[in-house]
């Protein structure tokens, strides 16, 4: 971990502190991606098999999460189960008590401005898969999306290896009242929400983190038009925890490594006014580190 005194540096340094990591642009990356995109479009529901099959080796399949969760609860730890029901519970107690209301006032005799909010008809929702499947993006996603009101979601994630879906993101699912997840990920599962493949289909916003081919794919659907809104353009992974003398740092230095473990040129900082806390936590970042299964991403970051 690299320490700053913050009253020691100067202006240009603050800044350089804090700046978020730059962005290559890939120009060959984006024609890969616009292709996959086109044939899609073009294709429907064999392009999309065509290009999974090619990149995957398996075709898409919608999974029923419900069998799957179930064998999860049978077969993982008593305490990783109990952890994602926790936060299950967390994510929609704050935002259902979050939920924006509506507003009415009379501006002028008989003039009444109004904002009113309504769901979104359809969503598709974008879990990262892969080695580290993200399953809890997919409640942070899934949850406030049920709790909105939006009346479908539509969930696509790429396939294991085998080309099941993991266990944890079933379970992940039925907690966040999915009953069905897609196994395809890429460019092409972005181009499948935002034009409808077969089964599929088109959706108003596409939200969830990815790879550069994701956040491409997701940024050239938006653009066209008719497209699918976004949530918006996601980079490396950035975190700033501030804690005072009282903070916990096991609490802090898990933040820390959950975000710094996503991508090599993820920004986590700790902003703290107590030098026994940064040591604290200091130590317990590396005590971490050393059993952490993506610790080689999780230091160099």
């Amino acid at each position: 971990m690299k320490r700053l005194v913050w009253n020691d540096l100067s202006a240009s340094a603050r800044q350089s502190a804090l700046a978020r990591p730059r962005q290559r642009s890939d120009e060959a990356l984006q024609a890969a991606v616009r292709t996959i995109v086109e044939e899609v479009r073009d294709g429907g529901w064999s392009g999309l098999v065509d290009i999974a099959v090619r990149i995957d080796g398996e075709a898409p399949r919608a999974v029923e999460v419900g069998p799957l969760a179930k064998q999860a609860r049978a077969r993982l730890p008593k305490d990783q189960i109990d952890a994602v029901e926790f936060a299950a519970e967390r994510i929609r107690a704050f935002h259902e008590a979050s939920l924006p209301s509506d507003f009415a006032m009379e501006t002028a005799p008989g003039l009444t401005v109004r904002k009113t909010w309504r769901p979104i008809e359809r969503v598709g929702i974008y879990v990262p898969g892969g080695k580290t499947p993200l399953f809890s993006s997919l409640m942070m996603l899934a949850i406030p999306a049920r709790a909105a009101g939006v009346r479908e979601i539509v969930t696509v994630t790429p396939p294991r290896t085998d080309g099941g879906l993991d266990e944890l993101i079933a379970l992940a699912g039925e907690l966040s009242g999915i009953e069905r997840i897609w196994t395809v990920g890429g460019a092409q599962a972005i181009a499948a929400l935002a034009f409808g493949a077969g089964d599929i289909p088109a959706v108003d916003k596409i939200c969830g983190p990815g790879n550069a081919w994701v956040a491409e794919a997701k940024r050239l659907v938006a653009g066209l038009p008719g497209g699918p809104a976004i949530d918006m353009p996601a980079g490396p992974s950035e975190l700033m925890v501030i804690a005072d003398a009282g903070a916990d740092p096991c609490l802090v230095a898990a933040d820390l490594l959950s975000q710094a473990e996503h991508d090599a040129a993820a920004q986590v900082v700790l902003a703290t006014t107590s030098a026994k806390v940064a040591n604290l936590v200091q130590a317990e970042v590396y005590t971490r580190l050393a059993t952490l299964p993506r610790r080689g991403i999780a230091a160099a970051s």
